[in-house]
């Protein structure tokens, strides 16, 4: 059995890969995170792990933890995924858009493999959490091969609040007791700024979106992250939520 991990900026997700498939993706804050709850609730299993496979982007002290926790549970040296020029999976070849590959986040490169793995055809690939990030892929019928067009950064939903609330003095006092609804325009300043990162967010997925359907007129959208529910209601573009497509990315990697 394996262990598949993925360590966000925020939160820890991991799922196990059997002979029967993935597991129900689990996660944990990172700022819960003892060794302890790394030992007894990421690496216990009643079945012997015999792999550990990481997609890590939060540094080399949680690294450092998780070879920790797996030479201490199991006995095993984890392997830490890295982007790559190209991968290979279900017959499928993607093509890495960056001239120096290794400086893709690897989540996102295991998120679009993730999304090869279910379905060859184009797509939006978009993970929405501290940052968000947009990768646009496109196949090739002819050669059996798919082409990461390149991608977007920006901050997520929370991060820009975040930014209003500790870079201005006035924003930040006028938001006090406020709350946020349900409509477009707010009353209040929490409102305001609320609704003002939300719909930014938005605004920049279904543009992007736009952007690839002038050429790939049936792509998909797959939305993933830590704020994806937050989101994804107020798309007016129909998307698929993919909870765990890193993980699957690792599962069609492994």
């Amino acid at each position: 059995m394996r262990l598949l991990l993925d360590i966000g900026n925020t939160r820890i997700k991991w799922a196990r890969q059997s002979t029967t498939g993935l597991s129900q993706q689990q996660a944990i804050a990172l700022v819960d995170l003892s060794a302890t709850q790394l030992e007894t609730r990421v690496f216990a299993s009643d079945q012997p792990i015999t792999q550990v496979l990481v997609s890590n982007v939060a540094g080399e002290a949680l690294a450092e933890q998780v070879r920790q926790a797996a030479r201490e549970c199991w006995q095993l040296d984890p392997l830490f995924v890295v982007s790559s020029a190209s991968a290979t999976i279900a017959g499928r070849t993607l093509h890495n858009a960056y001239n120096e590959p290794g400086k893709l986040g690897v989540d996102r490169w295991l998120a679009m493999l993730g999304a090869v793995a279910m379905s060859p055809v184009a797509a939006l690939v978009v993970s929405v959490g501290t940052a968000m990030t947009l990768d646009a892929v496109v196949p090739d019928a002819t050669n059996n091969t798919t082409q990461h067009l390149g991608g977007l950064i920006a901050p997520g939903p929370d991060l820009m609040m975040q930014s209003l609330m500790h870079n201005t003095s006035d924003i930040a006092t006028r938001a006090q007791q406020g709350q946020h609804g349900e409509h477009f325009f707010a009353d209040n300043t929490l409102g305001c700024v609320y609704q003002g990162s939300v719909h930014a967010v938005v605004a920049l997925i279904e543009a992007a979106h736009a952007r690839l359907r002038t050429t790939q007129e049936d792509a998909r959208l797959l939305i993933t992250g830590g704020a994806a529910a937050q989101i994804q209601p107020h798309l007016s573009t129909s998307a698929q939520a993919v909870p765990d497509l890193v993980l699957r990315g690792l599962a069609a990697l492994s």
